[in-house]
């Protein structure tokens, strides 16, 4: 019981079908015993979904028994980088963030997940690091004080897009804002080929707001490892749950996995994994 109190289970959409409506998607996160549900922006969730639809998703998210964890922004800021080299792409970028820093306080959401920006692209390097942090952490400046005021956090998320690869350099490059929301969005299994996740909890503490629960399983060999199902890979939970409980993290845990056709049964398997990973706490 204490790890539930502690701890809340989310799921991502990216577990259902992608036309699968929101108000469903509530449901049936429920019904399958999680308490909160990720929502990437995208066709279900455009940047600018006016306020009304916003107000009564949020509502028929309550009503579901759902509160809404995090709206990703990955998708606005794809084509617009924080870390372009062009002036005008990186404002577009800007200008999206702060929109979805309107939509998410008019659907009583907390948090935005963001990649802020790619070095390149498999072999083809693009963007310096230097460049990419100086400009992300220009761009990112910009909005924070609407974040503040929202109560939003801006959390950008270990991702492969080879910026922020140490727990140093994130604890670093979130300290630099001076504002409590802004953050860490931190996923488990992202780290494994590369770091340790108990690490990185460790060493990040009280900066990290979302956590994503997925497993990876390291080659034995010289090339790159692939993500498995929870309790099929090499993460560490029971060290990795006594990490979180360390530095006091209280909060969702959100599986994030794709949709599944084949198997009717997998958003069950996921929860019923989760919650053996919840007791190890």
């Amino acid at each position: 019981m204490q790890s539930r109190a502690r701890f809340r289970k989310g799921i991502c959409a990216t577990i259902f079908p992608k036309e699968m409506p929101l108000e469903e998607q509530f449901r049936q996160a429920r019904s399958a015993g999680f308490e909160g549900l990720e929502i990437p922006l995208g066709e279900l969730l455009p940047l600018d979904t006016d306020r009304d639809r916003a107000l009564r998703l949020g509502d028929e998210a309550r009503k579901a028994g759902i509160e809404i964890v995090s709206l990703w922004v990955s998708a606005p800021l794809s084509p617009n980088p924080l870390n372009h080299p062009d002036p005008a792409v990186r404002a577009r970028g800007v200008e999206a963030l702060r929109r979805a820093v309107i939509l998410a306080s008019w659907m009583d959401c907390g948090a935005l997940l963001i990649v802020p920006g790619r070095l390149g692209t498999g072999p083809k390097f693009q963007i310096g690091y230097q460049d990419t942090w100086e400009r992300v952490s220009a761009e990112m400046k910009k909005v924070v004080p609407e974040a503040e005021k929202a109560r939003v956090y801006l959390l950008p998320e270990n991702v492969w897009n080879r910026f922020l690869v140490s727990p140093l350099e994130m604890r670093t490059f979130v300290d630099q804002f001076k504002s409590r929301w802004v953050g860490a969005y931190f996923d488990i299994g992202n780290i494994l080929q590369y770091g340790y996740p108990q690490d990185w909890i460790l060493t990040l503490g009280s900066r990290i707001k979302r956590v994503h629960a997925k497993d990876y399983k390291l080659s034995t060999r010289a090339e790159q490892g692939r993500f498995v199902d929870l309790l099929q890979g090499d993460v560490d939970w029971k060290e990795v749950m006594a990490a979180l409980v360390k530095v006091g993290y209280q909060g969702f845990i959100s599986p994030e996995y794709g949709h599944r056709p084949e198997d009717p049964e997998y958003l069950r398997k996921i929860s019923e994994a989760l919650d053996k990973i919840l007791a190890m706490a």
